[in-house]
């Protein structure tokens, strides 16, 4: 018997580089090529393009074009390769029969479920433009809450990694030329050198003919490697999360960011037409943490049985505080939890914003007093023993 056709095109011998009523291919045997299909695949799309593909495929499809013309116009005017690739994908299955939504699933690193969940409630209820525009208004929320969160943290961060430059610096370099000096002069060294000139013999010295750097380098880049895995399982990204929700002033801040989270999904989803089962199911899995998700996610199986939210919700204040059951709870009553949840949501962005400038503003005196220690330390373990020597030879 004869062997099947096999219509099958290998990836290492064509790629498809255009989408429309001709499709033209071109072989990408060579590596730069492969290489640069790696990496656009691997990349991910910045918010702003996002918002920009959120609002312009509202506006096209208001304007009656169809999604396929969108999309090509999409692809044809962003200069981002990861949105051309977004596009060709999505219009491929939409060219198959398919829906926007089930395009999107193609790139679940790109949409979370909360967005296709309501592009999907917008399609069945052909308010998919509207749909859209809200999207487009919560990615922009979202994205500035969370650029305010990392501001407040750069500053602090590049300081510390100066620090830590400066003293390896200080301690490969500087001490290792003064030791020789300390040694001739036969002084007695503060405790504060001797640690100098001991962590400096340690980074510059070798074991077993390996310079000790190197051995340094391995050990934390293992240890980040195990931390990455770990973090990875179920248990690991539990463990590590409900640490994180500890943390003095950090875990307060990232559990107002989460509660805001929470109410703003709950709030989109409900007014998008998604049932309140389903909403909580999708919030539970784009809210960022671990111990949140298990708590919504079991909340969610509650509200199957016919309990409330806040009912479910009202036992646990340091996760869900007394305000959000009670505002949950008036919502559920009124059948109005859309609005309300909104409210909440409304609240802890402004909560997170006061909260992330007096963070910016306490940050500065503690990093001043952290440069003070440091500078101090190495100032004392290299110019205490120089005084020393002048006092010896003044004498």
């Amino acid at each position: 018997m004869s062997e099947p056709l096999s219509l099958h095109i290998s990836k290492d011998e064509y790629k498809a580089v255009a989408i429309g009523k001709t499709v033209a291919v071109a072989p990408t045997g060579n590596l730069i090529a492969r290489l640069n299909e790696w990496m656009v695949n691997r990349s991910a799309l910045k918010t702003k393009e996002k918002v920009t593909f959120f609002r312009l495929m509202a506006t096209m499809i208001n304007a009656g074009v169809s999604l396929i013309k969108a999309l090509n116009i999409l692809q044809e005017q962003t200069n981002s390769p990861k949105m051309k690739r977004i596009c060709q994908k999505i219009a491929a299955k939409i060219e198959m029969g398919q829906t926007l939504s089930d395009g999107l699933l193609e790139d679940p690193n790109t949409f979370k479920g909360s967005e296709i969940g309501m592009i999907r409630s917008g399609e069945a209820s052909g308010r998919l433009n509207q749909v859209l525009l809200t999207l487009a208004d919560e990615t922009e929320k979202s994205a500035k809450i969370k650029s305010k969160i990392k501001g407040a943290m750069m500053y602090p961060m590049a300081i510390i990694f100066v620090i830590i430059g400066v003293f390896v610096s200080v301690t490969v370099l500087v001490i290792p030329k003064m030791k020789s000096t300390f040694a001739e002069a036969g002084a007695d060294l503060p405790n504060s050198t001797k640690v100098m000139i001991a962590m400096s013999d340690f980074f510059i010295g070798a074991t077993f003919g390996i310079p000790n750097a190197i051995f340094i380098i391995c050990a934390l880049a293992g240890l980040f490697a195990i931390f990455k895995f770990w973090h990875k399982t179920e248990n690991g990204k539990l463990y590590w999360d409900a640490f994180l929700l500890k943390l003095p002033v950090f875990g307060m801040l990232r559990r107002k960011l989460i509660l805001s989270q929470f109410a703003r999904n709950i709030s989109t989803l409900i007014k998008s037409g998604i049932s309140i089962v389903k909403t909580l199911q999708i919030t539970a899995e784009v809210v960022g943490n671990e111990v949140y998700r298990r708590r919504i996610l079991l909340c969610a199986e509650d509200v199957k049985q016919g309990i409330t939210i806040a009912e479910n919700i009202q036992g646990n204040k340091k996760m869900f505080p007394a305000m959000v059951v009670s505002m949950i709870a008036i919502g559920e009553q009124t059948a109005q939890i859309d609005n309300v949840a909104e409210k909440v949501a409304e609240f802890y962005e402004d909560e997170v914003d006061t909260m992330t400038k007096t963070l910016s503003s306490l940050m500065e005196p503690m990093i001043i007093v952290l440069i003070g220690v440091v500078v101090g330390f190495m100032v004392t373990a290299i110019m205490a023993p120089v005084l020393k020597l002048s006092e010896v030879a003044t004498a």
